[in-house]
């Protein structure tokens, strides 16, 4: 048989209620959101022998991309000749596919920008893709970008070491504060600096 309440104890119930208000569901909303897995593979990916190799790439990329919160994001296997990669622009459905066998931070960058695309913090296009990609930190361009035009002697390195990476990162910098003064042809003028310090006429990859 349970004890009557005595005056007492209901004064100390009512000060604890006060003192603990119920959380907001809002609130338990977002500590839902934080328990969220960062990755979803397919099965193509986790059952890869690369699975480990490409978690660890994406986990240092995605470091460098505040932005991308803590949602999960869709990972799977690029499979299409000549495609190294691709992004999903369904803001509500982020997702990748990688060529594991040819994986580089600089294309993991180029498609988590696919994804502030999809959610209009970046502009649309490859080549406005390529240059936010870029001006994230000189530690991701481990390639040449594919879209933008670049001279020959470097457009066809299969790698970019941090020499020619700073000196991309700093003129893609330079091409975000022009379009932020208002200059419409940054994109030109990106690829006229680079043509200018590399030397040669711009070309295009064209294979991510």
């Amino acid at each position: 048989m349970s004890r009557p309440l005595r005056p007492a104890s209901r004064l100390r119930r009512a000060a604890l209620a006060q003192a603990r208000p119920a959380r907001a569901l809002e609130q338990l909303a977002l500590d839902f959101d934080l328990c969220l897995p960062r990755w979803s593979l397919s099965r193509p990916a986790l059952l890869s022998r690369h699975r480990q190799r490409i978690l660890a790439c994406l986990e240092f990329v995605r470091g460098f991309f505040p932005e991308l919160g803590s949602f999960t994001i869709h990972v799977g296997l690029a499979r299409k000749r000549g495609v190294l990669g691709w992004g999903s622009l369904d803001p509500d459905h982020p997702g990748i596919w990688l060529r594991p066998r040819r994986l580089d931070y600089f294309t993991i960058a180029h498609e988590f920008t696919h994804l502030l695309q999809a959610r209009k913090l970046v502009p649309a296009g490859e080549r406005a893709c390529d240059l936010w990609a870029m001006a994230r930190s000189p530690l991701l361009i481990d390639s040449p970008p594919s879209y933008l035009a670049l001279p020959r002697a470097l457009s066809r390195q299969s790698r970019i070491g941090l020499a020619t990476a700073m000196r991309l990162h700093d003129a893609a910098r330079r091409a975000l504060a022009a379009r932020e003064r208002g200059v419409r042809r940054y994109l030109n003028s990106f690829e006229q600096e680079i043509a200018e310090a590399f030397g040669g006429t711009g070309r295009r990859n064209g294979t991510r």
